[in-house]
């Protein structure tokens, strides 16, 4: 078996105001969003029982989250303000339970595979695409700042 290359003590504790340092650069980037027209995510929130959900599928084979970054077409966030509707790709996270060895512990596809196979079709080793779908990752938290 290979060695362990995570522990579940990755990751620091911050102070809110380190994280706010480190926070405040994308959030000045807001209004330059919104002006090209496109939906600007400060936050997204994913609540404690959908992640022990998760951890329960695995049980101590799970150590922690990988998040990937994704981008979904979604509902204008600016609508509310009365401006058109339309659907605006967004910025999203995608968070995967991971063993140990740094495996995503997903059965019908391994997402990290695609970075090493064909990015542009989606096509590689990771996918199985007759299996059937489980829910096996989490996404789709509330954004902020529609939600905060």
């Amino acid at each position: 078996m290979n060695p362990a290359k995570f522990t579940g003590q990755e990751g620091a504790l911050v102070s809110a105001k380190d994280a706010l340092q480190l926070t405040s650069p994308h959030r000045k980037k807001e209004k330059d969003c919104r002006e090209r027209g496109e939906n600007f995510v400060r936050a997204e929130f994913f609540g404690i029982h959908t992640f022990n959900q998760l951890i329960d599928q695995h049980g101590d084979n799970c150590v922690g989250f990988r998040a990937y970054y994704g981008v979904v077409d979604e509902d204008d966030m600016d609508q509310i303000k009365g401006k058109a509707d339309r659907k605006k790709a967004t910025p999203r996270l995608i968070l995967v339970p991971v063993d140990a060895q740094g495996n995503d512990l997903t059965h019908s596809a391994q997402l990290g595979a695609l970075l090493d196979d064909d990015q542009e079709t989606g096509k590689g080793s990771g996918g199985m695409k007759d299996m059937p779908a489980q829910k096996e990752v989490m996404r789709g938290g509330p954004l902020c700042p529609s939600d905060c």
